[in-house]
């Protein structure tokens, strides 16, 4: 329980400021708002399902959030990925085939990614812990 605070603690202070200061407030915003569409492990990429299977659904449901959104983003499909142990808001977002989409060092998300993302839906949640986006 002590471990599960200090996460929640981290993200407090380093995830939530961060997102203030790259201005993506009402990305997150979409986010909650985006209809949810009931998407089958088998008509996920495996790469996705194979994180799924093998990390998020191996953490205790009433102890944990999950929520993984596809949209597009520069005329790729993205996945962003929202976990509640996850202090980096933004580390956890995926180009169709898998690779990760790093953002520089400064943590300022490269060509608007925020306001010119689109077509958010979420497509898989998992757990039933204490916070959400």
């Amino acid at each position: 329980m002590k471990q599960f605070i200090f996460l929640i603690l981290l993200f407090i202070i380093f995830g939530c400021n961060r997102s203030k200061d790259i201005g993506c407030d009402n990305f997150f915003s979409v986010l909650r708002k985006a209809p949810s569409v009931n998407v089958s492990k088998e008509n996920l990429p495996e790469w996705l399902v194979a994180r799924i299977n093998d990390y998020y659904e191996t953490w205790t449901p009433l102890s944990c959030n999950v929520y993984i959104y596809k949209g597009k983003w520069k005329k790729h499909t993205v996945y962003f990925i929202s976990d509640s142990f996850s202090s980096c808001l933004f580390c956890n977002v995926y180009y169709e085939d898998g690779e990760n989409i790093i953002w520089p060092p400064d943590g300022k998300i490269s060509d608007n990614f925020c306001s010119t993302s689109k077509d958010w839906k979420l497509i898989y949640k998992y757990g039933e812990g204490p916070f959400m986006i």
